[in-house]
């Protein structure tokens, strides 16, 4: 593509600016699902201890339930990070 004028420049930066905040906002949606089929595992894991008889919890109950917060709290933090670039983009510094 060659760019003849500060327009074309313009227009191609603001392309690639647009293609950008898609990519981000897309990021965003599928983030947005990790914590609700975090929490439908972890309760799906629950019944799973409850019909299996297991009275008491061992260390591996606690490392499996720990690495399901962690894996939502990650994706929290993800999200949040990926907002902020997306304000940056739209609306300046």
């Amino acid at each position: 593509m060659d760019l003849n004028s500060v327009e074309d420049v313009k227009a191609l930066t603001e392309y690639q600016k647009i293609d950008q905040i898609q990519r981000i906002e897309k990021k965003i949606h599928r983030l947005s699902f990790i914590p609700a089929i975090g929490g439908l595992m972890l309760f799906l894991y629950s019944f799973w201890l409850l019909w299996s008889g297991i009275n008491s919890l061992s260390p591996a109950h606690f490392i499996i339930v720990a690495s399901f917060i962690a894996t939502i709290g990650h994706s929290n933090v993800q999200r949040t990070d990926l907002l902020k670039q997306l304000f940056e983009l739209k609306y300046g510094k």
